[in-house]
């Protein structure tokens, strides 16, 4: 017999084995990398470790970074943003959905009112559904200030293609010349992406 209340699913005993061991947080470009590759196959569903552990080792290091520089805070805020609908949605589980809940409006609060140039934002373009297609490549671009800006326009082009991409405007519009590390770091459209995701 299964499902008494007492007994616990295999993601629940999943997560109690690894929720022990801590996630270290990136200190290289490339250790970005292989933590953005992880996010995308949670994110699409084929993750191989504890998604919830993932999701709540992301929260706690986006509650950790309020003194990191702005590209480390901007990674671990739209991280969340990008997984955080797991532990919501893709398997709910009302204490990790509290948490992350929690978290994001912390840094809603933390980075709000921080005035900005920008004349517009990722976040003012969020597709109904939230969903980012191509989310990934911010977080390249985020991953690795040493590149240059060369490097940048060619992820501008490569994500703007709109023979590729013709129905998705909004990859249109914010991989089209407009990919840059600033405006995906700025206060003001982390904030967007944490409000947007709480709504």
């Amino acid at each position: 017999m299964s499902g008494g209340a007492g007994e616990r699913s295999p993601e629940d005993l999943e997560y109690e084995e690894e929720r022990s061991v801590p996630m270290e947080a990136p200190t290289t470009p490339g250790a970005w990398d292989v933590l953005a590759g992880d996010w995308e196959s949670l994110h699409q569903g084929y993750y191989l470790g504890s998604a919830r552990h993932a999701v709540l080792e992301c929260a706690r290091h986006l509650e950790a970074s309020a003194g990191a520089d702005a590209s480390e805070r901007a990674l671990w805020t739209l991280g969340l943003y990008y997984i955080g609908g797991y532990v919501i949605y893709g398997s709910p589980h009302g204490e990790s959905e509290t948490r992350v809940r929690a978290v994001m409006a912390g840094a809603e609060r933390s980075l709000g009112g921080s005035p900005c140039g920008h004349p517009a934002h990722p976040c003012d373009d969020v597709p109904e559904g939230g969903e980012l297609e191509g989310f990934p490549a911010v977080l390249e671009l985020l991953a690795h200030p040493e590149r240059d800006a060369e490097h940048e326009a060619a992820l501008a082009a490569e994500f703007a293609d709109p023979d590729g991409y013709a129905d998705d405007d909004w990859r249109q519009s914010w991989y089209g010349g407009r990919l840059g590390r600033d405006v995906w770091a700025c206060p003001q459209n982390l904030t967007g992406f944490a409000r947007a995701f709480l709504a």
